[in-house]
């Protein structure tokens, strides 16, 4: 891939990646509950996801997903019913689950960096809106006049990395958010706004077509 044509579509995945959707809104609970960098280790997980749906596209097993009624709808509504949960259970998390976390000097993050991170692996996996992305809009970025593989792979790591970018300013955004939220009540209401948005966020995705 040449340099003029990465410089072309770094920007074009980089907007894909600051979208609103399941991943980022996971981001910036993320971050005001833990803070910024926490919600971006958790965006690991994220990427594993992304990667192994990237290789699943690239090997034309993407374009068979998306065509098939019975896997798009799979993965579909595993989705769907992991958003709600996550919904469910955000709505019904404590007043006080933020002062859990909090230190003199901010906000001291959980140890348990490997549970965010599963949690960014599994809205990520069952999204079936990421393969159309990686099956029908990634391939309009190569240059059929170069090697395919090698744009692939540089389209895949400019796309982690936009992730991570993106997940860092929603983030910082939930953080911003916290520092609003003074009392317990704020806080509560704070997680059962989230949690709508999850709910929402699920149903959005059960409207999901192949088209």
């Amino acid at each position: 891939m040449t340099l003029s044509l990465w410089l072309t579509i770094a920007p074009l995945i980089m907007l894909l990646s600051l979208g609103p959707g399941p991943n980022n809104f996971t981001a910036m609970h993320n971050g005001m509950q833990y803070g910024a960098v926490p919600a971006v280790i958790a965006v690991f997980g994220r990427n594993l996801a992304f990667s192994i749906l990237m290789l699943v596209s690239a090997l034309g097993l993407g374009a068979i997903i998306v065509s098939s009624v019975f896997w798009f709808g799979v993965i579909k509504w595993l989705g769907v019913v992991y958003l709600f949960y996550i919904g469910v259970k955000t709505w019904r998390s404590a007043a006080t689950a933020l002062q859990e976390h909090e230190s003199e000097n901010g906000v001291r993050a959980k140890s348990n960096h490997l549970a965010r991170m599963r949690q960014e692996f599994l809205v990520a996996i069952s999204n079936p809106k990421a393969i159309l992305l990686f099956t029908a809009i990634f391939p309009q970025m190569l240059d059929l006049t170069q090697p395919v593989p090698m744009q692939f792979l540089w389209i895949g790591v400019t796309f982690c990395v936009t992730e991570c970018i993106a997940a860092y300013v929603y983030a910082l955004g939930g953080k911003q958010i916290r520092r609003l939220i003074k009392k317990p009540s704020g806080m509560k209401n704070l997680n059962r706004g989230m949690g709508g948005v999850f709910v929402l966020a699920s149903i959005f995705l059960a409207t999901a077509t192949r088209s």
